[in-house]
């Protein structure tokens, strides 16, 4: 049996290949249109209640650390029902960034999945609910330490001021997440990992899991892209 309860390298080697991952991703780094802009947010107003509402109490049901699951309980309230700090949900103001780049209130309500979204949202939720409860964690996480670690990308709310010619107020939805989602993902939050995983097999488990969520995240990102270049 290997010992990496005082072993962060898991937790590097997490970090790495996701960053790696993320260079590739074309919405992230090629510049934003109105297109990919419009189409992220609609696609994302899916994935944010399958994180939520489906994917997160899938694995927090198997976790045996109940301070993660405190912290992951108290996540979604936050982004479901209400958030002591704005005095309202997170996805109030998911709507709300909706209509400032000039999407209807019908659209965001009747949204579907493209099929690779629909693809990724498949490959997460099996994830959340079958794999080691680690790399559930990882795929409700992932990208949060992505768009905190990654120095340049279009979750950035300078990029929508400039696509969309918006003010600071109106893009308080990104300003707001990037703080947040450093609370919610990163080598900090997930110290636990290092503790949990105690063999080889388990390591090996979620990493393999950590990679297919990463795939997943990748066609997630090519389906906004095809779907907003439709739009532009």
């Amino acid at each position: 049996m290997s010992d990496y309860t005082s072993s962060p390298s898991v937790i590097e080697e997490i970090c790495d290949y996701s960053l790696k991952v993320a260079a590739e991703i074309p919405w992230l780094g090629e510049p934003l249109t109105r297109g990919r802009g419009r189409a992220y947010l609609l696609q994302h107003i899916l994935r944010n209640r399958l994180l939520s509402s489906v994917m997160r109490p899938a694995w927090t049901s198997r976790c045996p650390d109940l301070a993660v699951v405190r912290k992951t309980i108290g996540q979604m309230r936050e982004e479901l029902v209400y958030d002591d700090k704005i005095a309202q949900p997170h996805t109030t103001l998911l709507w709300q960034m909706g209509r400032n780049v000039g999407l209807t209130d019908d659209e965001m309500n009747t949204v579907r999945p493209v099929p690779l979204v629909e693809v990724a949202f498949n490959v997460w939720e099996n994830i959340a609910r079958t794999r080691h409860w680690i790399a559930g964690w990882l795929a409700t996480s992932v990208d949060e330490f992505i768009i905190t670690a990654m120095p340049k990308h279009n979750f950035q709310a300078e990029v929508w001021k400039r696509t969309f010619g918006l003010n600071d107020e109106q893009v308080f939805f990104f300003t707001y997440h990037t703080k947040a989602d450093d609370d919610h993902a990163g080598r900090r939050v997930w110290e636990p990992i290092a503790r949990h995983l105690t063999d080889d097999k388990e390591r090996k488990d979620v990493l393999d899991g950590m990679k297919l969520v990463l795939t997943a995240l990748r066609l997630f990102y090519q389906g906004i892209c095809e779907l907003g270049d439709q739009f532009d």
